[in-house]
């Protein structure tokens, strides 16, 4: 009895929830296992239709990229499974991220032309590069400029494959000559 009344408000607060009916409907056992085969049925073909949809989803992006996928897959071996776990990872953040700080970019020629106009305002103010002097600001920038340098020269390091210096093909220059 104590069940059978716990379950009876639970239909009422979901039909409630869901904004239908609050009528309470009471059926026979035999009554209620066929509502609850034929839910577990609708729930079935939901989830089979969905995942039909989602395979050919999967087939046309495997048409567009995947011999480059498979390409990459087979070159990272054993480690493919974590590094498309962790760029998923990353894309995911960086979503939240781009959301949460309202990210986008310039939608007009305007918002462009007043950025310019605001730096070039403040980099011919001598009075701007006194207080960016003075309130220690310029301790912050450069350290700045070291990082973007530290991580443009890094990747050069990485482009050239090298650590000094390019790899150049001198074999038809005179080698005698400077």
């Amino acid at each position: 009895m104590l069940f059978q009344s716990l379950r009876q408000q639970s239909v009422v607060l979901s039909r409630r929830a869901i904004g239908g009916s609050t009528r309470t409907f009471t059926r026979s056992a035999p009554q209620q296992a066929d509502v609850a085969k034929s839910g577990v049925d609708a729930a079935k073909s939901a989830a089979k239709t969905a995942q039909s949809q989602l395979s050919g989803v999967a087939d046309k992006a495997m048409q567009l990229g995947g011999q480059g996928l498979k390409r990459a897959e087979g070159l990272l071996g054993s480690y493919s499974e974590p590094a498309v776990y962790n760029l998923k990872v990353a894309g995911s953040i960086a979503k939240q991220v781009y959301q949460a700080e309202r990210l986008a970019p310039p939608s007009s020629i305007e918002q462009i032309t007043s950025a310019y106009k605001t730096l070039w305002s403040r980099a011919s103010d001598a009075g701007y590069w006194a207080k960016f002097v003075s309130s220690g600001e310029w301790k912050k920038a450069g350290i700045y400029a070291i990082e973007a340098l530290g991580i443009f020269t890094i990747g050069e390091m990485i482009g050239r494959r090298s650590i000094v210096g390019y790899k150049l093909d001198t074999s038809g220059h005179p080698h005698g000559s400077h």
